[in-house]
């Protein structure tokens, strides 16, 4: 399984001390470079260091297309007010997981609520934390989903809705 993935989510995993769960779930991540540029501390760019030395991050090349599609990201994310503004490292993660048809990895709500109202145009899945914790159990990489919820969330101080977690959804 492959996917694209913004700064956001790499900072947070940066912190955690099962980050290599990450690697068990998926094959492989694209980025772009902006990944790099928005990285400031030590233990996130050890982090992104650490995952290209392993060959699991992947630097996508910027087509036109692409770029076309995070422009029209920006622009409908600007145009409709039930959407958080989306900046454009976050929309290059969600057009490159639109162009490979794989999934992206992000917290960030505008990218969430933009891939559920505007499923017709942007049509994959958008995975937070919590729905690759799920899968790391789904598929016997961790053991108690509740134990590394509460893990995770002491690590990077990122709290998942308790509705969310109490109805395993």
């Amino acid at each position: 399984m492959l996917c694209s993935v913004d700064t956001c989510f790499l900072i947070d995993w940066a912190k955690y001390r099962r980050r290599d769960i990450l690697q068990g779930v998926f094959e492989a991540a694209y980025v772009t470079r902006d990944v790099l540029d928005e990285a400031r501390t030590e233990a996130t760019l050890s982090y992104i260091g650490d995952l290209l030395a392993d060959g699991f991050l992947a630097f996508y090349p910027l087509m036109e297309d692409v770029t076309s599609l995070v422009r029209e990201i920006v622009a409908v994310s600007i145009r409709d007010p039930r959407i958080r503004t989306i900046d454009p490292p976050e929309a290059f993660a969600l057009a490159i997981a639109v162009k490979e048809e794989c999934i992206c990895l992000t917290e960030n709500k505008g990218v969430l609520r933009l891939s559920e109202l505007y499923r017709d145009r942007f049509n994959v899945e958008v995975w937070r934390s919590y729905e690759v914790l799920k899968r790391a159990y789904k598929i016997g990489l961790i053991e108690s989903l509740e134990e590394e919820i509460r893990a995770y969330e002491e690590d990077t101080g990122h709290l998942f809705p308790r509705r969310r977690v109490e109805k395993g959804g």
